[in-house]
């Protein structure tokens, strides 16, 4: 059945202000995109009147943790706590509500947001919670507070040797202080009952997840899948939701572990994919734990910590590349980015392949000799459109202000001729994607914060903003073939917007609403409640 979109202003995203009216969907196809005349004499079904609605290509986050998400879903969500007394007394209402040695996760703080911005200690999750084991996480994922109960679960004492050196914060007694990061949180982690332990929990937990997905438009996520999980097993409940009708999200899987036998980049199908491997190389900002060249600014005894030597990052490197595998490198301070690009500098000018599409992940903190490096290197940009609203009271103090230059200085790049794509990090930032063009069309908070934007000239346009979410995040899964744009051939994924993003105000760009989700011309999810 040939069905009809007609009344639009229906941005196909191919160029800046490209624009037609009407469409036609056949078999989740667009077979036809142009006028309404055209498309009403193409449909053979039914014609929907668009009402004069926007309507943009399904969006695409090229950053998350799903199976994170989903797990969230059951966790103590911490992320509107604005003191310390506040955090120690949700704690302290949920132990109320469990048995003695049942274990309490929260999620989500910062300590940004106390008015004594010092990270929590296990002294103070003992006061509130002294018989339950508790691990909370810093809404960036790298630091994790645990009480005396977690740690002593975890074998965590003044003889503890981490896996990962600097990934277990002692004081000057010797002591855990109960700030963890990274690898020892994960070992952590891995120890704590999961209440989507059966396959079929957990295919419950991320389709509902992805369910949550579509109310802000999106139809496609890039999952990043961690130390912990299982690459066969988490492959499959992607795989067996979309055979049961049950996927609403395309899925492009990366992965922190080399597949075990010859899979490459592409694998699967329309619905499923496996993506990419993915390397984690240093921490964040946040918790300055980003490798940097120089110690932070606010505190000149960290310069920040790196996962591995650069032997060992060369190595793994030139072991995925000779995968043929695609790679994808978390990494965000200066110096961290600087031995991902010798790596890759060493794998790729000794056998340039065709078509490689290295993914560089996060780039927070640049410089010049990085910028002019990375031009003669086939590299795509993941960025994170939110972490410049969230951080942007604090990012300077980090770094201070000619280093700061180089803080997401993502309209730079894009001038340089870089392709850059948004994920969000969810569950560390908001997925809404109408959230992350604001964030970077005004570089400003939510509340507005600083006036004009932070490094104004760093703005990007609206269009810059949203090729990111589409057009560029599907050539980063090297789909930009069959999706990303409203084209005839091409995937029918397409929302519907409760008002004109390129016509709207900057400042109230965070607040425009998704009506319709549309994935292979299929209604996922529908706000108002049927089609018109």
């Amino acid at each position: 059945m040939k069905k009809a979109y007609i009344n639009g202003v229906v941005y196909t995203m191919k160029e800046e202000n490209d624009a037609c009216s009407a469409f036609v969907v056949e078999d989740g196809i667009f077979i036809y995109c142009g006028n309404d005349e055209e498309a009403k004499a193409i449909a053979d079904g039914e014609v929907v009147d668009l009402k004069g609605k926007t309507v943009l290509p399904g969006f695409i986050d090229t950053h998350q943790h799903v199976l994170a998400y989903s797990r969230d879903l059951h966790k103590l969500n911490l992320k509107d706590v604005k003191s310390l007394e506040e955090l120690k007394d949700r704690i302290r209402e949920k132990a109320a509500t469990l048995e003695k040695g049942e274990w309490i996760q929260g999620t989500g703080f910062d300590q940004e947001k106390f008015p004594v911005k010092v990270l929590p200690t296990k002294k103070d999750l003992d006061e509130a919670a002294p018989d339950n084991p508790v691990l909370i996480t810093r809404y960036c994922l790298h630091v994790n507070v645990a009480n005396s109960k977690a740690l002593e679960a975890g074998n965590i004492d003044r003889n503890f040797v981490p896996a990962v050196e600097n990934t277990v914060e002692f004081g000057e007694d010797g002591e855990p202080t109960g700030v963890i990061f990274d690898q020892a949180a994960a070992d952590l982690s891995a120890m704590i009952p999961d209440p989507n332990a059966t396959h079929e929990a957990r295919k419950n937990a991320v389709e509902l997840a992805c369910k949550e997905l579509n109310k802000s438009g999106l139809v496609g996520v890039h999952p990043i899948q961690g130390k912990h999980c299982d690459l066969f097993e988490d492959t499959k409940i992607y795989q067996d939701l979309a055979k049961e009708g049950r996927l609403t999200a395309r899925v492009y899987l990366g992965f922190d572990e080399l597949p075990g036998l010859g899979m490459r980049r592409g694998m699967g199908d329309s619905m499923v994919q496996y993506g990419f491997y993915k390397l984690f190389t240093d921490g964040s900002l946040g918790a300055r734990s980003a490798l940097l060249n120089e110690p932070y600014s606010d505190d000149p005894e960290q310069i920040g910590v790196t996962n591995y030597s650069q032997e060992e990052l060369d190595r793994k490197i030139q072991e995925a590349y000779d995968m043929d595998l695609q790679i994808g490198i978390h990494v965000i301070g200066d110096r961290s980015v600087e031995m991902v690009i010798e790596a890759i500098e060493k794998a790729y000018f000794a056998n340039p392949k065709k078509d490689v599409r290295f993914r560089m992940i996060h780039m927070s903190l640049l410089n010049e000799e990085i910028i002019r490096r990375m031009k003669k290197l086939p590299v795509v940009i993941d960025i994170q459109p939110m972490f410049v609203s969230t951080n942007v009271r604090w990012s300077e103090s980090r770094v201070g202000p000619e280093r700061a230059k180089y803080n997401y200085c993502w309209k730079r790049l894009i001038d340089e001729g870089f392709i850059l794509t948004a994920g969000s990090d969810s569950p560390i930032e908001t997925y809404n994607p109408m959230m992350g063009t604001y964030a970077i069309v005004t570089r400003q908070g939510l509340d507005g914060y600083p006036e004009g934007g932070w490094y104004p000239e760093q703005r990007v346009s609206p269009y810059e903003a949203l090729c990111m979410y589409t057009k560029n995040a599907a050539y980063v899964s090297y789909e930009e073939d069959v999706k990303g744009t409203i084209e005839e051939g091409k995937y029918a994924d397409f929302v519907v917007l409760d008002r004109d993003v390129f016509k709207t105000p900057h400042r109230e760009i965070k607040d425009i609403q998704v009506e319709k989700t549309y994935l292979g011309g299929k209604l996922v999810y529908d706000k108002l409640g049927g089609e018109q």
